[in-house]
C-alpha cells in the first residue's frame, strides 16, 4: 500500500547518502539544454543563487526536508529576501492551506497526505515561487515529487521548456495526483467492505467503515482549502504565473473539485453501509433471540409437567400408575411437536 500511496524514499535521491544536516539542501538547476541535481551546503547555495542572477534562462528548484531546523529556514529566507511572516509560517506546522502574493514571489502552504502503517498522515509543504526559482520545504524526509524529477531529467520535457511557474504547477499537480491515488485506494476498500457487509456484517467491518469515513473527512479537510489556492493561482492577473500556466491551474482546480465531490459521495456510501451493517447485526441478534425464545416457550409446559410430577407427595395416584412414566413422556413430546408445528405454520422460524 505504501508503495502506491506513500511518500518517496529519500534514499533514492542520487548523492543524498547520510550528509550532515547543514548539507540537506537538494537543488536542481536547469534550462532547456542543461539539468544538474546536487546536494549542497548553504554556502554552495549562495553560489548557485549568484550563478542564477548572472545567467539568464536558468531556473532553480531548492528542496529542503527531513526535519529542517530554524537556522536553515532563516538562512534561506535571508538569502532570497523572504518576508519574516513567511519564515514564521514555514517554521510553524499545522497551518491551513493558503496562498499569498508578495512583491517578488508567491508563498503557498499545502498538505501532502499519505498512509504510514495503515494510518493517514498529513505533512505540511511550503512553496515559494520567485522569478526564476521554486523553494519547497517539507516536514519529513521524502515526498511525492519523483514524477517531476523524472520529467526534469528528460531534455524534451515540457517542464524543461516552460518557465519556473510551470515547475510550480507540476509540483502541485504531483501532489493532487497523490490525492487521487489515496481516493482510489479508499474507493477500492469501500467496494471490498460493501461486498463483505452484504455477505456477513460484523463489528470489524463497522470499525473499518468508521476509519475510512474518518480518512475521507481528513482528506476533505485539506482538499477544500486547496481549491481556493488553485483557483487564485488560475487567475490571469497573478503576475508570477503566465497565462499559459494559469490555464493548467484552472484544470488542477477542476480536478480538486472532482476529489471533493468524490469524498462527499464516498462519505454518503459509508453512511449507508454503517446503517446496513447495524441493521444486519441487529437482525441477526433478533434471529438468535427469536430461536432462544421459541426454545424457551416449548420448554415451559414441559417444565411445568416435570415440576408437577417431581413433587414427592404421598397421595399422588399417578406416581404409582404402571404406565405413568411413558405416558408423561408421550404427553410432553406431543405438546412439543404441536408447538413446533404451530410455530412453523405461523412462519416464526
Amino acid at each position: 500500500m505504501k508503495a502506491a500511496i506513500g511518500k518517496r524514499n529519500a534514499s533514492q535521491v542520487s548523492g543524498r547518502g547520510t550528509p550532515e544536516r547543514e548539507e540537506m539542501i537538494s537543488v536542481t538547476l536547469y534550462n532547456e539544454e542543461i539539468m544538474q541535481e546536487k546536494i549542497v551546503t548553504l554556502k554552495e547555495l549562495m553560489e548557485q543563487k549568484a550563478f542564477l542572477e548572472a545567467r539568464e534562462g536558468f531556473n532553480l528548484w531548492i528542496n529542503i526536508d527531513e526535519g529542517y531546523d530554524n537556522k536553515v529556514v532563516e538562512a534561506i529566507c535571508a538569502l532570497f529576501d523572504i518576508h519574516p511572516l513567511v519564515k514564521e509560517d514555514i517554521i510553524l506546522m499545522g497551518q491551513r492551506p493558503k496562498v499569498e502574493e508578495y512583491e517578488h514571489y508567491i508563498f503557498s502552504i499545502v498538505k501532502m497526505i499519505y498512509y504510514k502503517k495503515g494510518i493517514m498522515k498529513a505533512e505540511q509543504l511550503s512553496f515559494i515561487l520567485g522569478k526564476n526559482y521554486v523553494i519547497t520545504f517539507g516536514e519529513e524526509e521524502g515526498d511525492v515529487f519523483d514524477p517531476v524529477r523524472v520529467r526534469l531529467r528528460k531534455e524534451s520535457s515540457m517542464v524543461r521548456k516552460e518557465g519556473v511557474d510551470f515547475l510550480f504547477y507540476s509540483l502541485m499537480d504531483a501532489l493532487v495526483e497523490e490525492y487521487f491515488h489515496i481516493l482510489s485506494y479508499i474507493g477500492e476498500r469501500i467496494d471490498v467492505i460493501e461486498y463483505e457487509v452484504l455477505e456477513s456484517s460484523t463489528n470489524e467491518e463497522l470499525k473499518e467503515i468508521r476509519l475510512l469515513k474518518k480518512d475521507l473527512l481528513y482528506l476533505h479537510k485539506f482538499v477544500w482549502p486547496l481549491r481556493e489556492v488553485t483557483a487564485w493561482l488560475g487567475k490571469e492577473e497573478v503576475t508570477q504565473i503566465s497565462d499559459a500556466t494559469s490555464f493548467y491551474f484552472k484544470d488542477l482546480n477542476r480536478e480538486l473539485v472532482q476529489i471533493v465531490e468524490s469524498t462527499e459521495t464516498y462519505r454518503e456510501v459509508l453512511s449507508s453501509l454503517i446503517e446496513i451493517t447495524l441493521s444486519s447485526i441487529s437482525y441477526r441478534l433478533n434471529e438468535v433471540m427469536k430461536v432462544l425464545t421459541i426454545i424457551s416457550t416449548i420448554f415451559i409446559p414441559l417444565t411445568f409437567i416435570a415440576g408437577v410430577y417431581g413433587m414427592n407427595f404421598r397421595h399422588m395416584p399417578e406416581l404409582y400408575y404402571r404406565w405413568g412414566y411413558p405416558i408423561a413422556w408421550i404427553v410432553m413430546l406431543l405438546i412439543a411437536a404441536a408447538m413446533i408445528y404451530y410455530f412453523k405454520k405461523k412462519k416464526w422460524f
